[in-house]
């Protein structure tokens, strides 16, 4: 018997008490175990036809969906709200692409509905049955009138749209004509009231998108309309009591189930060369670069899969989600290691040569003095030389003179003649042997001797999540890997993300994704106002060194938050006051002080920030208090709640950082580094953001102003 999960199901699971989802968990069980509903009390919903109820508690029902011998769980929540959501509910395929659907009953009084509000009031006020909105063998819900019969009406960004056009999408019939009859104002009500996949196609048309781009794929005649791609998303058919136990204990963002067709299309394509995932934050990368993990080593039982990315907490982050994804299937999780890159190198090293010593700064700056000591780099501070070491020499692991004369120095003040550099060269020479004979080695220097060792990796398949700060001793290691297989190699990052590394050539290192490279358009984390507004920081489209360009217009948010506020105040005292408000406001609303995040450009600010946190009365050295955090370490978390605090003008951008670059180019795209920096910041928040700062604040902060300004307190 098949037994089917709705996304529906997990959303309304998510909206109940703990001890009410342990009962819901139970009953679900035992449904799983005999559908039949034996020893449970099953009603059938009189105004549903298909939809039953399952009595979980005095007041709690799930609500199943039966067809023959499917059994599908649609919803759960409490009594009255149960048999609403029923009654205004019809399961069908779409009758152009074949993609099941759970299809809203758009009927008004039993006439067509003027207009998506109007919709949106019916919900609420009229119990509708499948007798007076059509019958179930997918006829229409209300008459279609022809688009040519009535005039364009200004607000109505899709008054000029065929049947056709809206049917390729995926708008179901029934809805057509309240579609086409939606004010501009109620765009974003349609991903509560229609599929998916035909909300993100019209609010990416109403924003300027073409509706073209969403053309759904057909089903085959008789084709199993469950398994269609855009089905997928929203439909799971669960095999065994493991994949069940898995969905309802260990939830993490639905999107790791229900993926997006075009997500899931990125995940299973055969790229003949490594490729590239991009999108701006909150769009599923992190979430691809999972699957796509979980695929290489599903599709080839011989595959040894590393997930990886360049820091601790996010390696901690992907570990727990590996760990959900593949609850159910533990001979699998086996074959995906996770783990940062420099610890996977630093263990390989292990193995091979035994484990290496890595040199730290008092070393190298000792070697430097030394040098200097001895007569040699004369004319250069020592700060300037440990700089060049450790930006320019160390970070490409240059073997020689020759090498250094022709590296570019990417973000170095001072240009040096062929003459310096040969001074400036015997103290680097001098360092490589005083580490040599200590036996001492640097991160680049141990990935180069892995380098040319690559084909031997314990490892088949890298999937590495966050590459836009990738370092250039990382880029080359894995593009000799990506040397090994054509599909070896699958990166997920966003060049507006880049905070850690001035850019780089990624194809001069053997790494190229070009012809290999597409951004995903869908923000799943952050609202649309605060997407909005954080958009505003970088332009409409980035393009990286090697010339591959990523387009961030037409992304959309899926769900609506309150608007992003930005405070300047006059003073410290004044900022600390409005930040504390804030927080009070959030717990109020039922926010977990776990759930918010407070973040500043760097550690000089941290104590401010605690402050403020203080004066909420909260406190943030508990486990459930709120995170305190720089930027930098903010990169991979969410928050329902952020506030960016000191954003003033002598803070971002850090002026110490940009005093340190001299050649204008380097210096434009170290300022750019600082503003997608604040883009990081802004974008880890969910449903509410603060920016706060003292007047006049930030030069980046005019950016976020937008055509009102009106985000300014």
């Amino acid at each position: 018997m098949p037994f089917l999960l709705a996304s529906t199901f997990n959303d309304s699971v998510g909206r109940l008490t703990h001890n009410e989802q342990k009962q819901v968990d139970l009953t679900t069980m035992r449904l799983f175990r005999d559908p039949t509903g034996n020893g449970l009390q099953m009603h059938r919903v009189e105004r549903a036809p298909s939809f039953w109820t399952v009595r979980v508690s005095q007041d709690l029902r799930i609500v199943l969906h039966k067809d023959g011998d499917t059994t599908l769980l649609a919803w759960v929540g409490h009594h009255d709200a149960a048999y609403r959501w029923a009654e205004r509910k019809r399961l069908i395929p779409h009758e152009r692409t074949g993609a099941m659907q759970f299809v809203e009953v758009p009927v008004v009084d039993g006439g067509i509905a003027k207009s998506l509000h109007d919709v949106i009031d019916s919900i609420g006020t009229h119990q509708i049955s499948l007798s007076e909105a059509g019958n179930a063998d997918g006829d229409r819900l209300v008459p279609a009138r022809k688009v040519d019969e009535v005039p364009v009406v200004m607000g109505q960004p899709f008054r000029g749209l065929t049947d056709d056009q809206l049917l390729d999408v995926g708008v179901p019939s029934s809805w057509l004509d309240p579609v086409r009859d939606t004010q501009s104002d109620f765009v974003d009500e349609l991903f509560e009231l229609l599929p998916a996949e035909a909300a993100e196609a019209l609010l990416d048309f109403a924003t300027g998108g073409r509706l073209e781009d969403h053309v759904a794929t057909r089903a085959d005649a008789g084709a199993d309309p469950f398994a269609h791609p855009d089905a997928q998303r929203r439909f799971r058919v669960l095999d065994n009591i493991e994949e069940l136990r898995a969905a309802l204990e260990q939830p993490f963002e639905k999107w790791a189930v229900y993926l997006h067709p075009v997500q899931r299309a990125l995940v299973e394509r055969d790229w003949a060369g490594p490729a590239r995932v991009t999108g701006s934050a909150g769009t599923g990368k992190t979430i691809v670069a999972l699957h796509r993990a979980a695929h290489l080593a599903r599709t080839d039982p011989s595959a040894k899969v590393l997930l990886t990315t360049f820091s601790k907490p996010l390696a901690a982050a992907l570990l727990r989600k590996r760990d959900v994804l593949t609850e159910a299937e533990p001979e699998l999780r086996k074959r995906i290691t996770v783990s940062t890159l420099d610890q996977a190198a630093f263990d390989l090293f292990t193995s091979r040569y035994g484990q290496p010593s890595i040199a730290n700064p008092a070393l190298v700056r000792a070697a430097i003095a030394d040098a200097q000591d001895a007569g040699l780099g004369k004319g250069f501070t020592r700060d300037f030389l440990f700089e060049e070491w450790d930006e320019v020499v160390d970070a490409w692991n240059l073997p020689d003179l020759e090498a250094y004369a022709t590296v570019p120095r990417i973000g170095r003040r001072t240009r040096l003649g062929s003459g310096q550099r040969e001074a400036a060269w015997t103290v680097f020479e001098f360092i490589r042997e005083r580490l040599g004979r200590r036996g001492a080695t640097t991160w680049p220097q141990l990935y180069g001797r892995l380098e040319s060792d690559a084909g031997a990796l314990p490892y088949s398949h890298a999937v590495v999540d966050e590459a836009q700060d990738l370092s250039v001793a990382q880029v080359k290691f894995l593009g000799r890997l990506s040397q090994v297989r054509p599909d070896a190699l699958f990166l997920a990052g966003d060049i507006g993300q880049r905070i850690f590394h001035l850019p780089f050539s990624w194809a001069r290192l053997g790494l190229d994704i070009r012809g290999r490279s597409h951004a995903l358009k869908v923000n799943y984390r952050t609202s649309h106002q605060i997407r909005e507004m954080a958009d505003r920081l970088l332009p409409p489209a980035i393009a990286d060194v090697d010339g591959i360009e990523e387009g961030r217009r037409g992304t959309v948010s899926i769900f609506d938050g309150p608007s992003p506020e930005v405070n300047l105040a006059d003073d410290e005292e004044s900022e600390r006051e409005a930040v504390a408000a804030f927080l009070v406001k959030c717990v109020q609303d039922g926010i977990s002080p776990s759930e918010i995040g407070v973040l500043v450009r760097s550690q000089d600010q941290l104590g401010r920030a605690r402050n403020a946190v203080r004066a909420a009365h909260l406190e943030f050295r508990e486990a459930d208090g709120p995170t305190i955090a720089i930027m930098h370490e903010a990169k991979g978390l969410e928050f329902r709640s952020v506030i960016v605090m000191c954003c003033d003008e002598d803070v971002l951008p850090d002026p110490t950082r940009l005093a340190a670059i001299g050649d204008v180019a380097d210096l434009e795209a170290a300022y750019e580094t600082e503003r997608q920096l604040l883009y990081v910041a802004s974008t880890r928040a969910r449903d509410h953001l603060l920016i706060s700062g003292i007047a006049p604040g930030s030069e980046f902060l005019d950016d976020l102003k937008g055509r009102s300004g009106s985000l300014f307190t």
